[in-house]
């Protein structure tokens, strides 16, 4: 067990309604923050069920968009408009369910070029745009990989120059992909997990209780930033100690 760099915030929901208000309450509050120092709102965005969270918290908070820039924490290397897509999937999403989001505050990964400059150039689109994220919003999978750090490929754990890599032979469809790196993730204000089933209990546990490394969720400990840990009631079920 290694210690945190930051104290970890755990916010335990009861139901899916409770689970999208504190997520907007941390758009909120992130937001403004932001704001308050410079004229755009950096978020990094996952995909799955983060999708629908995300879009039902938006909606409810009714919050003003219009300076906020979204990135991706990885993005699976297929056509945009491939049905894997992750920018895809949420322009689909926000299409009709939020209009007012404008197709020119996503910054996209460009995937018609060859993978490895695929990723440096995504890092280029990063550095240019930011200097540390706003707001990071990860998943993790019951396998502990968050973003596409996966436990079968520890190397890209040990990554400390790039910020973007590209990823190979994933073990989890479809293979090629690009993703953040710790040294991005870790750099960030506020780094946000949203999990969500039982089906994830024990290896919630595992990560944010055992801080056990071999996860690679495990690793996401922010150097001076806001470490926070969303579930519901079936993902939380195993934390007690940590409510």
């Amino acid at each position: 067990m290694s210690e945190r760099k930051s104290p970890l915030k755990v916010i335990p929901s009861a139901s899916e309604e409770q689970l999208v208000q504190a997520l907007g309450d941390l758009l909120t509050r992130c937001s403004q923050e932001a704001l308050a120092r410079q004229d755009k709102f950096s978020v990094g965005l996952s995909g799955g069920s983060l999708i629908q969270l995300l879009t039902k918290a938006l909606k409810s908070c009714n919050l003003k968009t219009a300076n906020w820039v979204f990135f991706f924490c990885d993005e699976r290397y297929v056509p945009l408009d491939d049905s894997d897509s992750t920018y895809g999937a949420y322009r689909a999403e926000w299409l009709t369910q939020l209009p007012s989001i404008q197709e020119s505050q996503f910054v996209r990964a460009d995937t018609s070029i060859p993978l490895d400059a695929c990723a440096a150039d995504y890092e280029a689109k990063v550095k240019s745009q930011v200097d540390r994220f706003d707001l990071l919003l990860l998943g993790m999978g019951p396998d502990g990989h968050t973003c596409s750090l996966f436990p079968e490929q520890p190397a890209t754990l040990q990554e400390t120059q790039r910020l973007v890599i590209p990823i190979r032979n994933s073990p989890k469809p479809p293979p090629e992909r690009i993703t953040f790196t710790l040294p991005l993730i870790n750099n960030a204000r506020n780094v946000a997990f949203v999990v969500t089933g039982g089906g994830k209990a024990s290896v919630v546990k595992s990560v944010f209780v055992d801080l056990d490394k071999k996860f690679p969720a495990a690793w996401v400990n922010p150097t001076n930033g806001q470490l926070t840990l969303m579930v519901d009631a079936g993902a939380g079920k195993e934390i007690e100690t940590l409510k």
